[in-house]
């Protein structure tokens, strides 16, 4: 029984290891039974036994702590049976905990859903925020959530099971920093000093519903699904050119329904698909004072700029097919039909002298898009034992495309057949070598949220046009692996190389101003890029040292075409990494932890090095268990940015009241108060660096009780 349909972590987080008999890790799963022994499956799954068939467990935990005043509450009761599956949470914090984790989909099966059916949340206007950086998240985030959840599963009659996932969410966020820019121009060098100071409200309900059978001689799955977000964000945003104040309201509804099936008629398997789908993004943002004064204003300020959006959006995607073996060969051939609809309504708005104004023209848009593909894919693979296996993806589709904006007379179509080839081989060599390589061809077409004939205000800095033909691109990929899993030795190592290619018939044109601010064009303009990505990886238990020893280092190169303030270049980017790891124990009663990394960015422009960034970065945990029931552990962390450097010290005492299954908990975070952490960012032609204002120092009590 699959109670959460993929969310894992509220459980995993939350279920007492009192109650779990066995954990089973399932590699190469195929999770439809009546696929099993015919479609070989990439997955990794997580299979939990536990120790009695009717379980009722769960965990209960509050916890009060300083500066300022902290509280973290989790209440999750859980119920186990063979026919019946309930769980249940509430959760709050304000320590700096992102529970809503817990809900985030692990599966391959989901996203690939999302990226065939275009399940993307629209994000077309936004305000400044500080990227997330590569750091522990509970040391900068200073939240206050509240996450109710409600999940129950019960199996019917005819082998049917009936599931449904509710969740509510409202987090408040606050976000401090400071970020300094450098823009490479082709004639100069640019620089900006900005203050960002946002508040971000997240209000989500989410409900699933699911209807599944899954037996050896049929599959059926049936989803429905909701979502309604009320999600604010707003900040005051100063640098050495503006003082500005941010509003953005960005509600977000859907509602979809997901039906796959999967029966045999004879010695075939027939399968049947469709999914629909509707959203709706009415989006408002609103800047005081107005930017952009030359093309708003003539040259003069005024108190306020307004961009006004409305998208909704129908998505529908039928398809059917069979399956059937000839030796070893499994054949597949699916015919389908996508049906995307869309309508975007924009205009920008300025308020001068308490007057406000809608501007015409450019600046307003009533477009209309509408997509039809059809498409003939066959899926041909072929197995020889366990050992080998070829899989060749023939897709054939046509694709039309109309958009249509009457108010200013604009239109454009697009008629294509296009054929996206996809190959694999995977070799097993003896019982601990496996290699595997494929190649791709993909022709995407640009999707319609990008395109807008009239000028749209996407933030403060950023004026965004795209009339240009819609954007043909098409793109070729190469990987090879090479792994040796050897678990007698307790010895894995793997190598992996993908290598790509890109061709695009749009460039966007940035005209970057002297304020920072940004006109963003699309052009007509054939161009290619190039990425490389080298990754290894390679570990070893040695069991008379009672250690695990582990490399792994990356390195990935870019290659694209950039076009800045009327100059045309190539942009190339390098990451290297390079990080070793050792998981030591000492005795029984310590272990540790130790592990570096190293990262190196540099970007090239005409052969000329515009920046050089470092990165450093030291991790050490101790884990001492002075008795049976009581652990302390001390964990560590320095990083090192160029001039800046930063370290923290964490420590965090468990004491067990073993007869009654309570854990009471002291955390201090944070030990010496370390207040800012700097982080950096390569782009192909800028260096940006982040500062974040840290949360404070925090002594945290926590009592938590399983039962």
């Amino acid at each position: 029984l699959d109670l959460m349909g993929g969310r894992y972590g509220l459980v995993s987080s939350n279920l007492p290891h009192r109650s779990v008999a066995t954990v089973q890790i399932l590699e190469n799963h195929q999770p439809i039974r009546i696929l099993e022994e015919r479609l070989p499956s990439h997955r990794t799954s997580l299979n939990i036994t536990l120790k009695r068939e009717i379980t009722t467990t769960g965990t209960a935990r509050l916890g009060s702590g300083l500066t300022p005043l902290l509280w973290d509450a989790n209440a999750t009761p859980m119920m186990f049976s063979r026919n019946f599956q309930l769980a249940g949470s509430y959760q709050a914090n304000n320590t700096g905990n992102n529970a809503a984790k817990q809900l985030d989909m692990l599966t391959i099966e989901n996203l690939r859903d999302r990226m065939e059916n275009n399940l993307t949340r629209p994000s077309l206007l936004g305000i400044p925020l500080l990227s997330p950086p590569g750091f522990n998240e509970n040391r900068y985030l200073d939240n206050n959530l509240h996450l109710l959840n409600a999940n129950a599963l019960i199996r019917m009659g005819n082998d049917l099971q009936l599931r449904s996932n509710l969740h509510y969410i409202y987090d408040f966020q606050k976000q401090q920093g400071n970020t300094k820019r450098i823009i490479y121009t082709p004639v100069e060098t640019l620089r900006f000093d900005e203050q960002i100071n946002n508040d971000l409200r997240n209000n989500a309900l989410r409900g699933e519903f699911t209807l599944t059978r899954n037996t050896k001689d049929n599959y059926l799955n049936n989803k429905f699904e909701f979502q309604s977000h009320w999600d604010k964000r707003s900040g005051d945003f100063n640098s050495n050119t503006d003082a500005l104040v941010h509003d953005l309201k960005n509600p977000f509804q859907t509602v979809s329904n997901q039906l796959n099936m999967v029966k045999p008629v004879g010695e075939k398997l027939v399968q049947f698909n469709s999914f629909v789908s509707y959203d709706h993004s009415p989006h408002t943002l609103r800047v005081s004072p107005g930017s952009f004064e030359e093309i708003f204003n003539q040259g003069e300020s005024f108190d306020q700029l307004t961009q006004n959006l409305d998208l909704q959006r129908l998505n529908t995607n039928h398809s059917a097919g069979f399956s059937f073996d000839i030796g070893n060969w499994s054949v597949s051939p699916k015919i389908g039909i996508q049906y995307q609809r869309q309508n975007l309504f924009s205009n920008i708005e300025t308020e001068i002298n308490n007057t406000t104004e809608e501007l015409p023209g450019v600046f307003r848009n009533t477009l209309d898009g509408m997509l039809t593909r059809s498409y003939l894919q066959t899926e041909w693979i072929y197995r020889r034992s366990n050992r080998f296996s070829f899989t060749a993806n023939i897709p054939v589709s046509h694709n039309y495309i109309k958009l249509q904006d009457q108010e200013i007379a604009r239109s454009q179509k697009i008629n294509r057949i296009v054929f996206d080839p996809r190959l694999s081989i995977d070799y097993r060599m003896g019982n601990f070598w496996r290699t595997r390589f494929s190649y791709g061809l993909r022709n995407h077409f640009g999707e319609m949220d990008g395109m807008h004939y009239a000028w749209i205000l996407t933030n403060h800095r950023s004026l965004l046009i795209n009339d240009a033909p819609l954007q043909e691109s098409r793109s070729h990929s190469f990987s090879a692996f090479l792994s040796h899993r050897n678990p007698i030795e307790s010895f894995f190592s793997s190598l992996s190389y993908v290598f790509s290619v890109g061709n695009s018939n749009l460039l966007y044109s940035n005209i970057i101003n002297e304020d920072g601010s940004t006109l963003r064009e699309a052009i007509e303009q054939p161009n290619t890029s190039y990425t490389h990505n080298a990754s290894a990886r390679t570990s070893k238990f040695f069991s008379s040292i009672k250690s695990t020893l582990a490399l792994q280092g990356s390195y990935m190169r870019t290659t694209q075409e950039q076009w800045v303030n009327n100059e045309i270049f190539d942009g190339i980017n390098n990451v290297l990494a390079f990080s070793p790891r050792a998981n030591i124990r000492f005795t029984q009663w310590l272990s540790g932890e130790a592990r570096t990394e190293w990262l190196h960015y540099n970007t090239y422009r005409k052969g000329r090095k515009l920046n050089d960034v470092n990165v450093l970065k030291y991790f050490g945990n101790l884990l001492i268990f002075p008795a049976r029931n009581q652990h302390l552990a001390i964990n560590s962390e320095i990083y090192k940015h160029e001039n800046q450097s930063n370290y923290f010290v964490d420590l965090e005492y468990r004491y067990t009241i073993t007869d009654r299954r309570i854990d009471i908990d002291v955390r201090w975070i944070n030990i010496f108060n370390h207040k800012t952490y700097h982080d950096y960012q390569v782009g192909p032609y800028s260096l940006i660096e982040n500062q974040y204002i840290l949360r404070p120092s925090q002594f945290v009590v926590l009592v938590r009780f399983t039962f």
